[in-house]
């Protein structure tokens, strides 16, 4: 069996995570913003978390970033062709941190603080998934 090289997520089914990876079969990053505060928040959930509120909307992030923190992954499942870069982005409109594979770069060129970009790779008929690559232009 070859390496499928991802590991399918928990939140691909359920109520809060199901839009989400549909908007990534889009090549689309969403997230939520609620309807009665007006907080905008990621990851998606199924309550606002500054009020509570269960009226959520879907909105689409810009699929820029910055790199917050990143490392480079020797030992993991077996499913992941090993080593790949692992990085922690803030997303660029300042509602969360999302945790993402680094593609095209080597580990000597990345640096904190620098701008990432979005980029979604078909992983399968019916499932999208992300990484990050630096943003050059």
């Amino acid at each position: 069996m070859s390496k499928v090289d991802f590991a399918w997520p928990a939140s691909r089914h359920t109520p809060s995570g199901r839009e989400f990876w549909a908007g990534l079969k889009k090549r689309k990053l969403l997230a939520n913003k609620c309807q009665l505060c007006g907080e905008m928040f990621f990851p998606p959930r199924l309550c606002c978390p500054a009020c509570l509120g269960d009226r959520l909307e879907w909105f689409e992030l810009s699929g820029k970033g910055t790199l917050y923190s990143w490392t480079e992954v020797f030992f993991a499942g077996p499913e992941f062709k090993t080593p790949f870069l692992l990085g922690l982005v803030d997303l660029a409109e300042g509602v969360g941190r999302i945790a993402s594979r680094i593609a095209g770069a080597e580990a000597g060129e990345l640096k904190i603080g620098m701008p990432v970009r979005f980029t979604f790779v078909d992983a399968g008929e019916d499932f999208t998934i992300y990484c990050v690559t630096p943003d050059t232009g």
